[in-house]
């Protein structure tokens, strides 16, 4: 018989497994976009699409180029279930990029501020970074401890890029 404790841990270690170097990536990609961007004087639904539309083409570049080199490394011809297994890689990317692109189009409902979305925007990546940070370090460590300074280093990458944007802004 399967102990049901032990086959929700497995789950939960594959889906961080599945998802984890995505949602680091996305969010650290958004971070440094929104690093790149400065101040804009776009209004938040052009931000919120020069976000989403950068990260989509830097994913759909790695998706490629990730296809090729394999094909290259394994002399065989790519096709379909190649390209599917490359989307299925890229969607945690997407996904942990859509809360802080939606968080800056936010702004145009008039709710709060463009300054107000895009600081939110950061706040949401660099939380991605602390949780997914802290259940990196869980599943690594099998400790509580070790897994908050995960969380802590992986947060603090995110922590720093949005302390240089305001540095240099």
């Amino acid at each position: 018989m399967t102990d049901p404790t032990a086959t929700k841990i497995g789950a939960r270690i594959a889906r961080i497994e599945h998802n984890a170097h995505g949602v680091i990536y996305g969010s650290i990609t958004v971070l440094a976009l929104l690093l790149a961007m400065g101040h804009s004087h776009d209004g938040p639904i052009q931000t919120a699409g020069i976000l989403f539309g950068s990260i989509f083409a830097i994913v759909l570049a790695e998706t490629f180029a990730k296809i090729s080199s394999d094909a290259v490394a394994s002399r065989r011809v790519f096709g379909w279930a190649e390209v599917r297994l490359g989307w299925q890689h890229s969607r945690p990317t997407l996904i942990a990029a859509n809360v802080p692109t939606l968080l800056v189009a936010g702004a145009a409902t008039g709710i709060y501020g463009f300054d107000v979305g895009v600081g939110l925007a950061e706040v949401a990546a660099i939380a991605m970074l602390f949780v997914y940070g802290y259940s990196i370090g869980l599943v690594i460590y099998q400790r509580v401890v070790p897994g908050l300074l995960h969380a802590a280093f992986t947060g603090g990458i995110g922590s720093a890029l949005a302390a240089v944007k305001y540095l240099l802004h």
